[in-house]
């Protein structure tokens, strides 16, 4: 029995030595861990710094490249370049130095464009009224004073400079709320000046004229320089590289099914003619984002003046798109006598007036289109909305990499 107990004591004592060891060992190896992961938090807390310093930055000034230079924080070193790059981007690098290491974090900022709206007005816009037939179906503003007949819809956000005029019935319907005093005013001319060099360092570029325009849905574009002409037909991927299509001092005929992302532009940088689009049909997406969200297929229309929807006898007019227009709006060709219908705009119109497109009247006596728009809501992402689109004077994140 006490032999016993000796083995016992020796046994015992043997396993809380080994363990001790082991609990030791468990306890160095803990605290290495905490202090590696204190390290690495830290350190990526500084780089996250760094990107957000520069973001703030970028939204106060959008002008802004000077960047960071070794500049002390918490410990450690932050280093910031700010760089252009292709597509109106700019990508900041934030470069984070702390007790031995280093972290990047890679941002990716473009300046937000009027594509997010589905109707935006200008200064002017408010000479016309929304009347009851009329849907906006996205978030919309007015650089002015907002005004209404009777109950037309507006399905987002509805904001404006100066409040809000109600006539008629009074009884307009702001499902996603209205706001005034926000000022959101048009860029000046001379930033569409990037569109058009994009169309002649890497797409389509033309000066005077007319422009001819039919997108075809297996991705190729017909397109000649006068009416009289025979259509010339390639790959989008042939006649504008990069998917930008420039026409300055002329104006541009179009319509057809775009497969593809374009941009196209009918500017006027000089002079008192040019500078118009004429959608002469149906102008759509080969892949209806209404009925697949994944649709790859952008367009985006910039025009000087009017855009002009010709009157080719149809009850229901399709445009898809975001169509913007500096000086102009959107004119339905002889709103006062076509036959009533609809003109069914899929994504947006940004423009300086507001024109009527019916004759007002109800019944059999009624003529011209109710205007039906509906946002496309693929353009509520910054990477989805169209390339060289003119842009307001703020940034948005496109990607954020730690």
């Amino acid at each position: 029995m006490g032999r016993t107990s000796i083995y016992m004591v020796i046994g015992f004592s043997t396993i809380f030595l080994m363990s001790g060891k082991n609990m030791s060992s468990v306890g160095t190896e803990s605290l290495t861990n905490a202090i590696s992961y204190y390290e690495h938090s830290q350190l990526n807390a500084i780089a996250v710094t760094g990107a957000n310093l520069a973001c703030t930055a970028l939204f106060s000034n959008n002008a802004w490249r000077e960047g960071f230079d070794d500049m002390s924080f918490n410990g450690g070193h932050i280093d910031v370049d700010v760089t252009d790059l292709t597509g109106n981007l700019v990508k900041i690098v934030s470069t984070a130095t702390y007790m031995g290491r280093e972290k990047e974090v890679v941002v990716i900022m473009r300046p937000s464009t009027f594509a997010k709206f589905a109707f935006y007005g200008g200064t002017n816009a408010s000479a016309a009224m929304w009347e009851t037939g009329d849907t906006v179906g996205g978030p919309s503003h007015t650089q002015g004073k907002l005004k209404t007949f009777g109950s037309p819809v507006f399905m987002g956000k509805a904001t404006s400079l100066s409040g809000l005029t109600m006539t008629g019935t009074k009884n307009p319907q702001f499902l996603g709320g209205f706001e005034s005093g926000v000022s959101i005013p048009m860029p000046p001319l001379t930033s569409y000046n990037a569109i058009y060099g994009a169309g002649a360092s890497g797409g389509y570029a033309q000066t005077g004229g007319n422009l001819y325009l039919k997108f075809n849905a297996d991705g190729t574009v017909s397109w000649k320089t006068a009416a009289a002409a025979a259509y010339t037909t390639q790959s989008l991927s042939t006649f504008a590289p990069n998917g930008v299509i420039a026409l300055d001092k002329g104006s541009l005929f179009v319509e057809g099914t775009l497969n593809g992302r374009v941009t196209l532009a009918s500017l006027r940088s000089a002079g008192t003619t040019g500078g118009t689009v004429r959608i002469t049909n149906n102008l759509v997406y080969a892949s209806n984002p209404l009925t697949n969200p994944a649709s790859d297929d952008i367009l985006g229309v910039v025009s000087y003046g009017d855009f002009t929807i010709a009157d080719n006898g149809a009850t229901e007019f399709n445009a898809q798109g975001s169509f913007y227009s500096y000086k102009g709006g959107l004119q339905v060709e002889n709103f006062n006598s076509r036959p009533a219908g609809n003109l069914r705009l899929l994504g947006g119109m940004m423009v300086e007036y507001l024109y009527a497109t019916s004759n007002g009247a109800t019944g059999t006596s009624r003529r011209g289109y109710n205007l039906k728009t509906q946002f496309d809501e693929r353009m509520a992402e910054a990477a989805n909305q169209p390339d060289y689109f003119p842009s307001t004077s703020a940034f948005e994140i496109l990607s954020w990499l730690e």
